[in-house]
């Protein structure tokens, strides 16, 4: 789709650390930046988008991974391709 891979990212909320990585297959982008509420300004999702928690287990759903979603901070994330 282009040199951008997207993640969806949890966050430790006592830490800030991150303890969950799953990649978004660029077949459920589309979904997973209107669940982020990606403006229309940043079309390849480059930038960090944060998640409520239900919006982070609906894109969980899609990708077909579990997540702790009361517990930690979730992002949709835009990450150079290498």
């Amino acid at each position: 789709m282009s040199g951008i891979t997207h993640r969806l990212v949890g966050y430790d909320r006592a830490t800030e650390r991150v303890v969950d990585e799953y990649v978004v297959p660029d077949a459920i982008l589309p979904t997973a930046k209107m669940i982020a509420h990606v403006p229309a300004d940043d079309p390849e999702a480059a930038l960090c988008y944060r998640l409520a928690a239900d919006e982070a287990r609906d894109l969980a759903g899609f990708i077909k991974v579990g997540i702790d979603a009361d517990g930690r901070d979730y992002f949709l994330e835009g990450f150079a391709s290498e």
